[in-house]
């Protein structure tokens, strides 16, 4: 390098940052910038993928302050999706001959190109960090917010140890290669740590005011969990036109205006829910299946999953959404969007016409291209959607609404119609969601408080959802269009009408934890499309219907129900007496759908069980089991039925024993997941073999008798098993020097409410994980 540059001075890991200290740090930092920027030679051999570029270009970017002329080229290819072809973006000619940039840089780019690209990221950089400096500035009085807990100290120190490395990239780069990629790369990384720090200041940008106390600071500060604590300033803010002018909205709105038609309608799905709300992946993807914007083309074996998790990967990467964990999960399978996001997310949802707002933030319809409509509690005595004529709306989603049917027999009264007529009229509908959707472990994501925790509890009341009576659900057989329905947790509802079969789209069914429900209709055997049908936490359900057994394109089937067979013995002598059952056992109708029943589900990949029979899986059972050949995922419940805890009677076990070298019994050998759940015996089930379960990584048990997990003496096979949880196990008696060797690819165990299991080294969270 012709001009080396001299590292910036290194932090101290052990320095406590002042306000005054950090705008020192941030000062030094912006001083530094335009060395780096110098030292990027204009002209060199690139070590990119890009040597073989012979392209020529007759243009040039308009880089003048970090302003990039973007092409933006969006595509709908989804049926029912509205039209949001970018609204007020600017498009360059590409015959023209002038570069263009996106988030996503293109591998055509020549050498010049690559010197502009790195030249812009260095100036949005110090844009972004001139920003942070004048917040800094502006809470010079507090100092202990800043520099306490969860304030900015460490991702200041983290922005700055990644600026001495890029330091370090460009000092010791050779002069005949400048690696262009690698300092871009490490660019966009500071640049998303920037906006975060930016979000979380925690105090109105919009509005340049000095404040003079601690308590006026926490007027501002925003509420980690959910919409309930938020201020009015916070509130209105989306209805504020000085918001428009501020660099939040502004920075935003370019990256919206960037994103295709897809990933516009899939982040409009986080600003129907409430600022800061948890969402689960698994209900998002349901949501956007049902809105047809996951169906992948033809030609690609992508999942529906697979582009889910694109979509989320580059709303979270451009500042969108933010991952949570749950605590002691290694992936995030929750997301949020903070308030400020969520606020400008809104003004240009409105801007687009594609959803409106009340003053108070919750979404209502009022324009004619928007095609959703929410229910939301307070609005039981509006019309739904009075502007749009039933037959466009594609999307009923409830937000908060305890009384669903209670809405939509008010909007049939003043529509002079009675609810059933009014409920059919919807026959392009894709998504009726009408049940509970906020997760209901939210106490233990990770970085939770106990005050948040009861919180939580408190609003577990908040979300009940109950309807006075059903009659409403036979307009369903009208709804051909339909792909999701959700009914989950909603009370009070018994049956489902038979019409239900008429769902000729349906691809998923959400009934779970549906309490009342007591029985499947044999309709349900015509939803030839469906793929995920969820019913557990149905309790009072005995049994399947027979006609399930014909939806074959089922890959999740949650909740299926096995009770005890009606005879007291089965021919083969292979279950339990139910004597020996004692207590109050379902019995199993003879007409039911069973395992043998399911050997046809060729893409069957996750089934969760809950039976009431202490003997199960019986020899058969297993057998059926095991020609599950794709099924990655099993859990098993077994219902309560009052039995004392009991080892396996010897007649059936001299049984097992003179039939194992014949016809071995085991699980699908391609599990990956276990869960077993009240377990009722004391012994290690015969049908648990390590050595037949080589592709299984977790093990979860939880709750019931099971004493132990030692093997046998001829059968010392390994587990294969990397996430082990033991939970509520009172009588487990094992030490952790005896488990420890048949675990030896063991990276991470959860031990909670087992207090046999000794010499186990968890932390106070029940928790062990290998370093």
């Amino acid at each position: 390098m012709s001009s080396p540059v001299d590292p910036s001075p290194q932090t101290n890991s052990n320095e406590v940052l002042t306000i005054e200290n950090v705008i020192a740090t941030l000062s030094t930092l912006l001083a530094h910038l335009p060395n780096y920027k110098d030292s990027v030679p204009q002209c060199s051999t690139s070590n990119n993928n890009n040597n073989n570029n012979n392209s020529n270009n007759s243009g040039s970017s308009d880089l003048n302050n970090g302003n990039t002329t973007i092409t933006a080229t969006t595509t709908d290819n989804n049926s029912g999706s509205s039209d949001l072809n970018n609204t007020n973006t600017t498009t360059t000619d590409n015959n023209s001959g002038s570069s263009y940039l996106n988030n996503n840089i293109n591998n055509s780019h020549s050498l010049d190109d690559e010197y502009l690209i790195t030249l812009s990221q260095f100036d949005k950089l110090q844009k972004d960090l001139d920003q942070i400096k004048d917040a800094f500035s502006k809470l010079k009085n507090f100092e202990l917010d800043a520099d306490g807990p969860g304030g900015p100290s460490g991702p200041i120190k983290k922005l700055k140890c990644c600026l001495d490395d890029i330091s370090k990239v460009v000092v010791e780069a050779p002069n005949d290669s400048f690696p262009n990629k690698e300092v871009q790369d490490k660019l966009s990384a500071i640049m998303k740590d920037a906006l975060k720090l930016k979000l979380k200041l925690n105090f109105p940008l919009w509005q340049p005011k000095r404040f003079s106390t601690n308590s006026d600071v926490h007027r501002y500060s925003l509420p980690s969990n959910g919409s309930d604590g938020e201020v009015d300033e916070l509130r209105g803010l989306h209805m504020s036109h000085k918001f428009l002018s501020t660099s939040v909205f502004t920075e935003f709105q370019e990256v919206f205006k960037d994103l295709d038609t897809r990933l516009k309608l899939c982040l409009l799905s986080f600003v129907v829910l409430p600022a800061n709300a948890v969402v689960k992946r698994r209900l998002l993807i349901n949501w956007w299946v049902g809105e047809c914007l996951l169906d992948p083309p033809a030609t690609e074996k992508k999942t529906a999953e697979d582009i889910a998790d694109e979509i989320l990967t580059e709303l979270e990467v451009k500042g969108f959404i933010e991952p949570v964990k749950k605590r002691h999960k290694q992936d995030a399978d929750r997301f949020k969007m903070q308030h400020l996001v969520h606020c400008v997310v809104i003004m240009l949802a409105q801007e687009a016409q594609l959803l409106h707002y009340d003053s108070n933030g919750n979404p209502n319809v009022k324009s004619l291209r928007c095609n959703r409509a929410c229910l939301v509690d307070g609005t039981s005595k509006q019309v739904l959607a009075p502007n749009l004529d039933l037959e466009e709306i594609q999307t009923i989603f409830n937000v908060n609404e305890p009384f669903p049917d209670l809405r939509f027999e008010w909007s049939a009264k003043m529509k002079r119609d009675n609810i059933v007529d009014w409920f059919s009229k919807m026959k392009n509908i894709n998504v009726l969601y009408l049940g509970r959707w906020k997760s209901s472990d939210q106490h233990s994501i990770e970085g939770q408080s106990l005050d948040q925790h009861h919180n939580v509890k408190k609003s577990s009341l908040k979300n009940h959802i109950e309807v006075e009576s059903t009659e409403f659900l036979q307009g369903l057989q009208n709804m051909k269009c339909l792909r999701l329905l959700s009914l989950q947790g909603i009370s009070r509802i018994n049956e489902l009408p038979n019409s239900i079969g008429k769902l000729t789209n349906l691809k998923i069914l959400d009934l779970k934890a549906c309490h009342n429900l007591e029985a499947i209709p044999d309709g349900i055997a015509l939803l030839k499309k469906l793929s995920h049908l969820d019913i557990s936490e149905c309790y009072l359900l005995d049994g399947m219907p027979k006609g399930l057994a014909s939806l074959s394109e089922l890959q999740v089937l949650k909740g299926f129900v096995i009770g005890n067979v009606e005879s007291d013995r089965d021919d083969n002598h292979q279950g339990l007496p139910q004597q020996f059952l004692g207590g109050m056992c379902f019995p199993q109708k003879r007409d039911s759908c069973t395992l043998e029943d399911l050997i046809g589900f060729k893409k069957l990949s996750k089934l969760s069980i809950n039976t009431s029979s202490m003997d199960f899986p019986t020899r058969k059972e297993l057998q059926d089991l095991s020609k599950l050949e794709v099924l990655q995922k099993l859990t098993i419940a077994w219902r309560n039925s009052g039995a004392k805890p009991t080892i396996a009677p010897r007649k059936l076990n001299r049984l097992l024993a003179m039939r194992r070298n014949i016809d071995p019994l085991e699980l699908p050998t391609k599990l990956e997941k276990l869960e077993l759940q009240c377990f009722p015996h004391t012994t290690k089930p015969d049908w648990l073999i390590p050595g037949k379960l080589q592709s299984l990584k977790k093990l979860y048990i939880r709750g019931g008798k099971l004493n132990n997990l030692m093997q046998i003496q001829e059968r010392r096979d390994m587990w294969t098993v990397e996430i082990l949880r033991l939970k509520y196990l009172e009588t487990f008696i094992m030490d952790w020097n005896e488990l420890q060797p048949s675990f030896p690819k063991l990276i991470f165990l959860e031990n909670v409410g087992c207090p046999k299991f000794t010499s186990c080294p968890c932390d106070k969270f029940g928790v062990w994980m290998k370093h």
